[in-house]
């Protein structure tokens, strides 16, 4: 580092920091109207991301009790001032103009700070992609405006490490320069627990991903620990950013497999200034559907879970009978005004992108809208010539309406009934999982959801465990097929989950054009531990192995019993010693399932505190912290990561087939930095 140019930096710093300071001070003045015990919720709420939806609550009621001032955006700025006062800004570049010969200085950060001009340049915005897209300076880099393409120099692009609001040192990116050596150096500092953000070393690879279009089907092929989970959460943050007209936070939904998934990714919202976004499971949309569309059905929804036997040829199946449906309605729609009298009232286009119910309905409000034009003409010319032709009119037209209205009918309470018949569904009994999908499937298609708003964009996380049924139930409740598929096909572990991401365009028709990506490195792992996993994962497959960056760590130890007793005492004496001095995740994997209350259970006894020892739950929200241990079965341990972890009742000598090869691979690259694995004999 040059001396001046550190003293320089610096003196930039401080100016920038006492910029946002002073901002900071002006807004915390115009809220304090706000009683303190207010904003101690607001603090409360926000720091706690399981509690989001009633966060949202709490400020959709201030904002609406000052909508002149408006809290809600007060208060996220607050938020994003309070960032900036650690860490305002992790870059610079400098861009020099062709034609005028001017040098342009960006600084860039998780948030922008503009005055009379910009001070910090959001990440999100399109000039910041320079940044990202060019590892050294060079001339003519381009970025895309609102005004169209830019052709520019780059002539200096630095990284800095601030910490506190201190400048620690910065780095030039020159063509010398190993930027692996940053990502390896940011991984270090993290705990594991909870997802943390990546905008000051996010890839290419992973630009093109969060920058691609939202109103195309994006489906992402990303290798364990490649940070899909963590992109796809940017990707929401840059599409509310750059797309505010199109795609709003509290009008998209991040989908999950599971509660566990769900509030770990949710960790990450908050910290790129996310409060009003909806993160489910499927479950809680399908749930939401019956409830909201006053479904009269009861369900059991932890029966029948395995939804495998809907395979491709039992959708095509379903498909011809809707389409018969489809042709049978339009059929006799026109019938009905291919008749003398009521032809003049027809020119419905008829629609097969909307279910035949909801087609019926809106035939029925053009005739009924009619009806009252022609009904309001006979009462204003009682003495008019044209009365007999209003009459003809008001009587056709309730003929009409009483035919379409007739179809309607019968779509819901004969054919309707005869397709779930036909699938041995009754609606007199509790419906299993596989039955309620097929229900709601079913109900979306012939009558159409008339109460349940749909999103305008969704994330999926953990994509290759959705089966083909659940992504036509899923595609039901997402405008215009507006999706993020983010997986692994090496980490499927559900019965039912699809095994071709191309399976997924027999259900959404957008996805046929789905733009498609693939992320081939590893940063979460040591290089130690993913030789590791590709040793067990290779005897059965050579697609989508995870490439190491080279962060160098401890081999892996493994460590066979001839005894469970002797597994269990070893352990033990092991976790002993870690829970003195918790300073880190650890996570705790077991595949004998029965282990996780035991080994819950004799470590409360052992003295751990109950706030720093978590036991994942597939059907609870769970709190996540940075410092902490978690236990869980193999099957729950899937989207984590956690700085140590010891998977118990796993030998490697002992895998068959491709099935256990990707249990013990999803368990193994749980590991951010150390791992050891025990099994008996």
């Amino acid at each position: 580092m040059d001396l001046n140019e550190m003293k320089q930096e610096k003196s930039q710093l401080n100016n920038v920091l006492n910029k946002i300071k002073d901002a900071k001070d002006y807004l915390r003045k115009s809220i304090e109207r706000v009683s303190s015990g207010t904003l101690e919720r607001l603090r409360e709420l926000r720091e706690n991301p399981e509690m989001g939806f009633d966060f949202q609550i709490l400020l959709e009621q201030l904002h609406e009790k000052n909508a002149t001032f408006n809290y809600k955006d007060k208060y996220q700025r607050l938020e994003e001032l309070s960032y900036l006062e650690s860490e305002p800004y992790f870059a610079r570049i400098d861009l020099m103009n062709h034609d005028e010969n001017v040098k342009e200085t960006v600084y860039i950060g998780k948030f922008g700070y503009t005055e009379d001009k910009p001070i910090i340049t959001d990440w999100r915005a399109k000039i910041a992609s320079v940044y990202y897209k060019y590892r050294y300076p060079q001339k003519n880099v381009e970025y895309e405006t609102p005004e169209g393409r830019v052709v520019k120099d780059l002539t200096l692009k630095r990284t800095f490490e601030i910490n506190k609001g201190e400048l620690v040192k910065y780095y030039n990116n020159d063509i010398q320069f190993d930027e692996n050596e940053i990502i390896v150096e940011k991984i270090k500092g993290r705990t594991g627990g909870v997802l943390e953000d990546i905008i000051a070393t996010i890839q290419n690879d992973q630009l093109d991903i969060i920058e691609s279009d939202p109103r195309q089907v994006c489906i992402v092929q990303g290798c364990v620990g490649s940070g899909k989970s963590t992109v796809a959460i940017h990707k929401l943050s840059h599409i509310f950013f750059n797309y505010p007209n199109y795609i709003r936070p509290e009008r998209a939904v991040l989908v999950a497999k599971n509660q566990i998934l769900v509030g770990y990714l949710s960790t990450l919202f908050p910290k790129l200034g996310i409060f009003d976004i909806n993160y489910k499971t499927l479950r809680d949309m399908v749930v939401n559907v019956i409830f909201r569309e006053e479904l009269n059905i009861k369900v059991d929804l932890d029966f029948e879970q395995d939804t495998s036997r809907f395979d491709n040829k039992e959708l095509e199946s379903v498909q011809k009978k809707l389409s018969m449906v489809h042709t049978s309605v339009q059929n006799r729609i026109n019938d009905i005004f291919n008749d003398p009298d009521l032809e003049s009232f027809g020119g419905y286009k008829y629609s097969t992108l909307q279910s035949p119910y909801e087609n019926l309905n809106e035939i029925i409000a053009d005739l009924n809208e009619e009806l009252d034009n022609q009904t309001e003409l006979l009462k204003d010319n009682p003495k008019s010539i044209r009365v007999l032709f209003y009459k003809e009119n008001i009587k056709n037209l309730r003929r009409a309406i009483r035919k379409v209205s007739k179809i309607k009918e019968e779509v819901k309470h004969h054919i309707f009934k005869r397709l779930l018949k036909d699938l041995k569904i009754s609606e007199s009994e509790i419906l299993s999982y596989y039955q309620t999908l097929l229900y709601v499937y079913l109900y979306s298609q012939l009558m159409g959801f008339s109460k349940v708003q749909v999103y305008e964009y969704c994330v999926v996380d953990e994509g290759q465990d959705f089966s083909l049924l659940e992504y036509a139930v899923l595609n039901n409740f997402v405008l215009r097929g507006r999706f993020g598929i983010f997986g692994d096909l090496n980490q499927s572990l559900e019965d039912d989950g699809i095994d071709n991401w191309k399976n997924i365009k027999s259900v959404i028709t957008e996805a046929k054009e789905a733009k498609t990506f693939e992320l081939k490195t590893n940063y979460r792992s040591t290089r130690q531990i993913i030789d590791l996993a590709n040793k067990v994962l290779s005897p059965f497959t050579d697609e989508y192995l995870p490439k190491s960056i080279n962060r160098e760590g401890n081999m892996p130890e493994i460590t066979l019993f001839s005894k469970q007793e002797a597994m269990l005492s070893h352990f033990m004496d092991v976790l002993s010693t870690e829970i003195k001095d918790i300073d880190k995740s650890i996570g705790i994997i077991c595949f004998d399932e029965s282990k996780v209350e035991v080994l819950e259970q004799l470590l409360l006894k052992m003295g751990v505190k109950r706030e720093l020892l978590i036991r994942l739950d597939s059907r609870k929200t769970i709190s996540y912290i940075p410092k902490g241990i978690y236990i869980m079965s193999a099957l729950d341990c899937k989207g984590l990561e956690f700085s140590k972890v010891h998977v118990l009742d796993l030998n490697l000598n002992k895998i068959h087939n491709y099935r256990e090869a990707r249990r013990a691979f999803v368990a193994i690259t749980r590991a951010m930095n150390e791992l050891h694995v025990y099994g008996v004999k």
